[in-house]
């Protein structure tokens, strides 16, 4: 977006209070000075909150954070908090968000490029692999998300680099998931060696991991791949009132015929490189249906109103329906479909999450202190602020 187009968005966002404020002073005129005072107090931090993004010292200093992570010997997932799974997703994430950060700071792409590769080391570690030798194909079994987000990290280095010192790997996994694939019942792969749910969020991952290797290699490995799980999306795997993915395909689970916003917020970013006008639709419906907006700030549900589904790990906190993962994750969907005013709404509810937590840690809460270490949180801000095209 250029900066003329950023610089109309704040004169429409700022628009809001000014017009709230404007339509009160005209109804009730004693208070006139108090809601100006506010508005401009409101208009100001609000200013300031977007040339932190746009000026990149938002970025810079999430780069620094993920710059002393990986430079740091790893002893594991207690270092950094973390289960498994959501370690390799971090390290996914952050994969991303360095390359596209070395696409605008060209002076940093040899430390990025061995961040990188300490990154792919990461990933290899046994508190995060499920495998003893990655290179033994008949091992893999189901662990379908950490293939595919270890693919796109294989992706991201080959992406920035040209290097390709993973390159066969890369392949041998990119064909082993498009197979697994177009065999899969419903087109979609399994997560995990222990769950038989097969969920959408996950395989958009997969089927980004095989449109990078693509990209990168000037191969068609994912073609056939996007096309069964577009159709199979459309026509089987959506609710039909809405034309939201259900969150599971299986049925097992109790949130299975539901759509998820945590999922919906993930699987919007990734579709809007492989098939970005499907992903475009999906995010309107989504905005349409689970979308809440208050003033500057913007929240998504987690589900619809009638489900009455306890939050789980994916979902995080759940307040008045709004949902913590579902919110956050849509920080990365709107960026990557191009919606910018969604993005600027909820980096500014990130900002005061920020502020609080920095207050609050500083008065020695451990609780949010570690909030403002999470090495996942950071990752994905860092994602959504740094996101430029690759091609």
């Amino acid at each position: 977006m250029s900066f003329v187009a950023l610089l109309i968005l704040l004169v429409f966002v700022s628009a809001i209070p000014l017009g709230l404020a404007l339509w009160l002073k005209k109804r009730y005129k004693k208070t006139k000075f108090v809601l100006f005072a506010l508005t401009g107090l409101l208009v100001l931090t609000q200013t300031s909150v977007w040339l932190y993004d746009v000026s990149g010292m938002q970025a810079y200093n999430h780069y620094l954070q993920i710059q002393t992570f990986l430079n740091q010997p790893f002893t594991g997932l207690r270092q950094v908090g973390l289960t498994r799974s959501k370690g390799i997703i971090a390290l996914s994430y952050m994969s991303e968000g360095l390359v596209s950060y070395a696409m605008q700071n060209p002076a940093r792409k040899p430390e990025i490029i061995a961040l990188l590769k300490k990154a792919i080391a990461i990933a290899l570690h046994p508190d995060i692999s499920p495998y003893q030798n990655i290179n033994n194909v008949a091992s893999w079994g189901e662990e379908g998300l950490y293939l595919s987000h270890f693919n796109v990290m294989l992706g991201s280095y080959q992406r920035l680099s040209g290097d390709r010192t993973y390159l066969q790997l890369n392949r041998t996994i990119s064909e082993h998931l498009a197979q697994k694939i177009l065999a899969a019942p419903h087109n979609n792969i399994r997560s995990y060696n222990k769950a038989q749910d097969r969920w959408p969020a996950d395989n958009a991952v997969t089927l980004y991991s095989l449109y990078l290797f693509d990209k990168n290699n000037n191969s068609k490995i994912s073609l056939s791949p996007i096309q069964k799980w577009l159709e199979y999306m459309e026509t089987k795997g959506s609710e039909p009132k809405t034309k939201l993915h259900y969150s599971e395909l299986t049925g097992i689970e109790k949130y299975s015929p539901y759509p998820r916003g945590c999922a919906l917020s993930w699987t919007a970013k990734y579709m809007s490189d492989f098939a970005p006008k499907e992903a475009r639709d999906l995010w309107s419906n989504y905005k349409k249906h689970y979308q809440k907006n208050f003033l500057i700030i913007s929240a998504f549900r987690e589900y619809p109103p009638n489900a009455n589904i306890n939050p789980d790990a994916d979902s995080g906190p759940i307040v008045f329906g709004m949902g913590a993962g579902a919110t956050g994750l849509a920080l990365n969907g709107s960026k990557y479909v191009g919606d910018y005013l969604t993005y600027y709404q909820i980096n500014n509810l990130f900002r005061l999450v920020d502020l609080l937590a920095n207050i609050l840690s500083s008065f020695g809460d451990k609780k949010w202190q570690t909030l403002t270490q999470d090495i996942l949180a950071i990752s994905i801000q860092f994602n959504a602020e740094t996101k430029v095209p690759w091609y």
